[in-house]
């Protein structure tokens, strides 16, 4: 089966590249500061891939016909998963496990923002989405780094 080339929306690979860096950064200092809640590096990872999958939808699905139940399913889907991965299991209050799923929804707009620089200085400044890839990859490593440091400490 191929993907009907209409159906594809306007969020382009750059801006994923670029959001989900900064998406990590966030996720790992919204649990581990504002949360004080450390989590496993794993999870950390699987969350935001998660968080990153819904450019499938987004890319590939955004003019479909189909396109609004299947954001809700994977809002769904997503949402369901930061709690098991992420919430459950830590002992801690109602109030606290409420807030960390308002996290998700905060990680979400954040990870769109994120993406939304990549866009505007490509689309308003005039940038080349290189140059967006190019420091997303040397994110990508100072991550590698800053995380690896933790793990081996």
């Amino acid at each position: 089966m191929i993907i009907n080339p209409a159906w594809e929306g306007t969020v382009q690979f750059y801006e994923l590249v670029f959001g989900t860096w900064l998406a990590y950064i966030f996720l790992v200092l919204f649990w581990e500061k504002a949360l004080r809640q450390p989590l496993e590096e794993w999870r950390y990872v699987l969350a935001n891939f998660i968080g990153a999958g819904a450019f499938w939808v987004n890319h590939y699905f955004q003019q479909a016909e189909f396109w609004s139940p299947l954001l809700r399913i994977y809002t769904l889907y997503f949402l369901l998963v930061w709690y098991a991965l992420c919430v459950r299991g830590h002992g801690r209050s109602v109030g606290w496990q409420i807030g960390a799923m308002v996290g998700a929804i905060v990680y979400t707009v954040t990870f769109i923002s994120f993406e939304n620089i990549a866009r505007y200085g490509v689309d308003t400044l005039g940038y080349s989405e290189f140059w967006f890839m190019l420091v997303s990859y040397m994110g990508f490593i100072a991550i590698i780094f800053w995380r690896g440091k933790r793990a081996a400490g």
